[in-house]
């Protein structure tokens, strides 16, 4: 293992009793990177997150931050770490300005107001910091998360499920914050099981099932590599379309997804009008197209489907 990496994991085993939670994790994780470590609940992420942080030790195998031993060298490791937990951890009785200061005293950290200032004004919280933090949305309420763990200036920030919860447009301020931290040369390390927020915030992200990485790479190259576009079909007997669209030379797939049939094809457009001719005796209700996308590389990588609450169908 080489300290060039900012997070690195080899042949990382965690078993709790008779569940296998991690079964040989391997990672690395180069400095500046935005990483996406996927996956549905239970898949083994937050324990990872808890390793990598030194507040889990492993049954077996390695894993250092810049090179430091989280389990050796944790004094080394920890003040690089910015963490921001699946769970709220802020104090509702105290105003967002009071939980930063708290925590700048803990850290002993000189300039204590221009940091909080600095950071209040980048997670766009300067207006709200002497509210206090049970009369904050949640949406604030993970923003000032984020602000608490930035203040120490680390060089890893781990981010656990950190959306969940939140409404459509929360969820979308806190990513244009998260996106404002990419090319700062601050690695970011994110759990998530939003194919959606991984596609668009990650530079490159690792697919977990069954506690083990089944691809890696940037979300683009994982479509690419899956293949092939996409036709939805809403048809009056979705179950007579199937014999026929399997005989078809370019047709890669087709699968009834709640009265839908799913076809994936080699090249979408070229294929369409044709679909669409030999389909109208099953009568035909909307059609859609589109490309592959991260949900499609995970279902073919994994052989799972992930639904809305982050567990596997």
């Amino acid at each position: 293992m080489t300290q060039s990496f900012a997070v690195e994991t080899k042949a990382l085993v965690k078993r709790y009793r008779s569940v296998l939670a991690l079964a040989g994790l391997d990672l690395a994780i180069e400095p500046g990177c935005f990483f996406g470590l996927l996956g549905p609940n239970g898949a083994g992420k937050t324990t990872a997150v808890s390793i990598l942080c030194t507040l889990l030790r492993p049954t077996s195998g390695e894993a250092r931050i810049f090179g430091s031993d989280v389990v050796d060298e944790r004094p080394a490791v920890r003040p690089h770490l910015g963490i921001v937990f699946q769970d709220p951890s802020l104090d509702t009785e105290l105003t967002g300005r009071e939980n930063l200061e708290i925590h700048a005293r803990l850290y002993r950290l000189s300039e204590r107001g221009t940091r909080i200032e600095r950071m209040l004004e980048q997670m766009a919280l300067t207006r709200d910091a002497d509210r206090r933090v049970a009369a904050l949305s949640s949406g604030m309420r993970r923003r000032l998360e984020i602000a608490r763990a930035l203040l120490h200036e680390p060089r890893v920030l781990f981010l656990d499920e950190p959306t969940v919860g939140l409404d459509v447009h929360a969820r979308r301020s806190l990513w244009e914050r998260l996106e404002q931290l990419r090319g700062s040369g601050l690695t970011l390390f994110l759990t998530t099981h939003a194919m959606d927020e991984a596609a668009r915030l990650c530079d490159r992200v690792a697919i977990l099932n069954e506690g083990r990485v089944v691809a890696t790479g940037a979300p683009q190259e994982l479509c690419q590599q899956v293949g092939g576009d996409h036709i939805e079909l809403e048809l009056d007997r979705p179950e007579e379309a199937l014999p026929l669209l399997r005989t078809k030379p370019n047709v890669q797939d087709a699968w009834i997804e709640k009265r839908t049939v799913m076809v994936k094809v080699k090249h979408a457009p070229t294929e369409l009008v044709a679909l669409i001719e030999e389909l109208k005796p099953q009568g035909i209700r909307a059609v859609r197209m589109r490309e592959v996308n991260l949900e499609d590389a995970f279902v073919h990588f994994t052989g799972h489907k992930i639904d809305t609450a982050g567990n596997l169908e």
